[in-house]
């Protein structure tokens, strides 16, 4: 598209980094085949226990709320699919918060998911808090791990939108059988386990709400999400090594300096807003922490050495969108570029065109 406005620039951004057809394609399939494994393989390892259970899954995070970018600096950078699998309380322990089984959880899915992985041609490991599965340089899945209690296990089912198909799918027609989900609202908020890896490498369970941050982003609009998708964006192009700020602790920086409000689509004026506000913030010693908008009694975290350089990145950025060297949008869409890329589109400037003269004609001869 062509850009008349530094707006315009911003919205080609947003186009320049979407996630591809075909990498959709790839994750809708992929995430058939690991539903369909981890529902086949755990019913028949609980069936011998002569407790036979489907799991449930839920898509979380990015893949939720819409807020996936195509990687920057693959494969340090990765398009990121979060699909929660749950199983009941009861299939771990009577009590009501479980600390023992989590590493049976692990191994049982890592027995289930590494031979799909070598088929595909994937790679698989155990990671801290999900099992990992890296598709290609540019995708990975991360399935996290919980256990629910018994009379909310049965309402939980894998969120998929009903107009929603796997075009191009190998599992198209597994796909028009799939069962359709409730939505987040009947996950309970209280009494979730979340399997992780401790310090000493054995996993254990700790309290997990994934159901408060997934409503709260998956009820923003389109401008608010442009946001968000940008400052992701300009994260990665900062962080090429892939270990920036965390999303979530990115998205949450926005609510905060926009009070919780939506933003606008006027997006010039909305990232100079977010940008402002991590110039003011101070820098305790260890960590910053930004309200949970879904939660403001919990932190969100971030090292401060990471936000540091944030901090740092935020002056320049805020400087170029406002045109403190030239306030020209031609300009400013070239100094733009410097804080998110080659992806990030620049206005052709007519006037320096003119100022050098047409280009003399050549005769064929």
């Amino acid at each position: 598209m062509e850009c008349k406005s530094l707006n315009d620039c911003f919205r080609g951004y947003l186009k320049e980094i979407e996630v591809s057809q075909e990498v959709k394609e790839t994750l809708e399939d992929a995430r058939l085949k690991i539903k369909r494994a981890l529902t086949e393989g755990i019913g028949e390892r609980t069936a011998q226990e002569e407790n036979r259970i489907v799991p449930r899954f839920m898509r979380q995070g990015s893949a939720g709320y819409k807020t996936q970018n195509m990687p920057c600096c693959p494969p340090a950078q990765q398009v990121d699919f979060d699909y929660g699998c749950y199983l009941p309380l009861s299939y771990h322990e009577d009590e009501s918060e479980p600390r023992e089984a989590a590493n049976d959880f692990f191994d049982m899915v890592d027995s289930i998911l590494k031979p799909l992985a070598k088929a595909n041609g994937w790679t698989a490991e155990k990671g801290k808090k999900s099992y990992c599965l890296t598709l290609s340089d540019e995708i990975h899945f991360d399935v996290p791990l919980y256990s629910v209690p018994d009379k909310k296990f049965q309402k939980i089912r894998d969120m998929r939108p009903v107009n929603e198909s796997a075009q191009g799918s190998t599992f198209a027609a597994c796909d028009e059988q799939e069962e359709r989900d409730l939505d987040w609202d009947d996950l309970p908020t209280k009494s979730i386990m979340l399997a992780y890896r401790e310090d000493n490498g054995l996993y254990s369970w700790k309290k997990s709400d994934p159901r408060l941050l997934n409503l709260y982003f998956m009820n923003k609009d389109d401008d608010d999400r442009a946001i968000y998708r940008i400052l992701k964006g300009w994260r990665d192009f900062n962080f090429q090594d892939g270990k920036g700020p965390s999303s979530i602790f990115l998205m949450s920086l926005a609510e905060k300096a926009n009070a919780g409000k939506s933003f606008t689509d006027d997006i010039s004026a909305e990232l100079l807003k977010v940008l402002k506000f991590i110039k003011s913030m101070s820098l305790p010693d260890d960590e910053v922490s930004v309200e949970n908008p879904a939660d403001p009694r919990e932190g969100i975290k971030c090292p401060t050495e990471k936000f540091k350089v944030l901090q740092s990145r935020a002056v320049g950025f805020a400087s170029a969108i406002a045109g403190n060297m030239d306030p020209s949008d031609a300009a400013r869409s070239q100094a733009v570029q410097r804080h998110l890329g080659k992806r990030f589109p620049v206005i052709k400037d007519s006037v320096q065109i003119n100022r050098r003269g047409a280009l003399p004609s050549v005769r064929a001869g």
